[in-house]
């Protein structure tokens, strides 16, 4: 712990030193047998492991006292019963000396616990100054970073402990991390088990949180083919990585259990190499930029290959006539689309109720377009595109351009 002076050097003397029956009581502490049987799995930063003593302490100083108290009354309950044919002794009024022991020994430990827990509070809350500023956005029923550069990450893996795939964030080893965190909607709760971290993310309002996660232990490594051309795999190929699952621990709705992403540890020197590349590449085609932005917002309450979910399906929405909750209709298209995405609630579509968060400046038009473009592509009933420099099928060829008569008189050739 850093910056808690001399206070908490001298209670932790006379509580933990000598005169008060608890000699080892930090050798208690330490990680071993007790600690695995309790805890998932070693913690991954610094504050954690700083958790984790906090815990193993308290517990050990309940378990002695309790198991100490046990026995003294069994003793004492057994040595001064009543017996037959002798009259119970009058209890004294009072023991001023025993008095003082049992009110200045127990505010000792008392005193000790509070300095420790402050303290370790304090530097779970004040990020350090040259802390990695990230922003979190947490919606029904996604996560979403966005780096100090602009680049959200577009990478996405399989949630062994769910139904639908996770957004991945890489972060750096062994560098402070602040999130400045808020809520598109209800109420959620950013909770890092690894990390021994959790904090309350609000509509309306900021809130942060800090972490510096342990480098990576090199059982993991990427691995990609040889011949990749995707210059993100090209810069992460061969470097160890670590996960640490993150859920959300407050309740928010139908798919809250499935609220889940992961936070990839990389080394520095790999998460400067991969920053830069994670931007959008300006050149990507629209439905390419609309696939990325469906798998990391939009795939979590929409399905893109006709599977139920809890909003409507992307395949072959685009064109298709849509019936409506108050009894209209209303034809897909790209004013529809739009209007779907920035204000959800305008129309409601038959069979799903009216749970989209808004995304009225979350995305650009760039990424609106890109959606358009993407169901487009996922559509039987949107108009085929000509390739570049293809020709019409339903209008015909012009014809050939007539050979210039030749003048009168011009000499035939040798």
């Amino acid at each position: 712990m850093t910056g808690q002076g001399g206070i908490l050097n001298v209670v932790t003397g006379l509580c933990v030193g000598t005169g008060t029956g608890l000699p080892g009581m930090s050798t208690l502490a330490e990680r071993g047998l007790w600690h695995d049987a309790w805890m998932r799995a070693e913690p991954a930063t610094v504050q954690g492991a700083e958790a984790d003593d906090m815990y193993m302490w308290l517990f050990w100083f309940c378990a002695f006292w309790f198991v100490l108290l046990m026995i003294l009354m069994g003793y004492f309950v057994f040595k001064y019963r009543r017996k037959p044919g002798q009259i119970a002794p009058k209890s004294s009024s009072h023991n001023t000396p025993l008095e003082i022991a049992w009110t200045v020994i127990p505010s000792l430990f008392l005193v000790y616990i509070f300095f420790r827990g402050f303290f370790a509070y304090m530097d779970q809350v004040v990020a350090p100054g040259e802390a990695l500023q990230v922003q979190l956005k947490a919606a029904k029923w996604n996560w979403t970073m966005v780096y100090p550069n602009g680049a959200e990450t577009t990478t996405e893996t399989a949630d062994p402990l769910g139904f639908r795939r996770v957004p991945v964030f890489y972060m750096p080893a062994d560098v402070p991390i602040q999130l400045r965190m808020n809520s598109q909607d209800v109420m959620h709760s950013f909770w890092v088990p690894d990390f021994r971290v959790k904090q309350d993310v609000q509509p309306n309002r900021y809130t942060t949180l800090w972490f510096q996660a342990q480098g990576p232990s090199g059982e993991k490594v990427h691995s990609f083919p040889a011949d990749t051309k995707d210059e993100l795999q090209v810069a992460l190929n061969g470097v160890p990585y670590e996960d640490h699952w993150v859920f959300c621990a407050e309740y928010c709705g139908t798919e809250h259990s499935e609220m889940a992403a992961i936070i990839r540890v990389v080394p520095e020197d790999a998460f400067n190499r991969w920053l830069p590349l994670a931007l959008n590449d300006p050149d990507a085609k629209p439905e390419d930029i609309g696939a990325r932005v469906f798998k990391t917002k939009c795939s979590a309450c929409h399905s893109d290959d006709g599977g139920v979910n809890t909003g409507p399906t992307w395949k072959d929405l685009f064109g298709s006539t849509r019936a409506f909750t108050d009894g209209t209709t209303a034809v897909a298209d790209e004013n529809y689309i739009r209007e779907s995405i920035l204000v959800p609630s305008a129309h409601i579509v038959q069979g799903f109720s009216n749970q989209m968060t808004p995304f009225q400046g979350l995305l650009n038009d760039r990424q609106i377009d890109g959606i358009i473009a993407y169901m487009k592509s996922k559509s039987v009933h949107a108009p085929k595109q000509a390739e570049p420099g293809a020709q019409p099928t339903d209008v015909p060829a012009p014809a050939p351009a007539p050979t210039p008569a030749e003048p009168a008189g011009t000499p035939a050739p040798h």
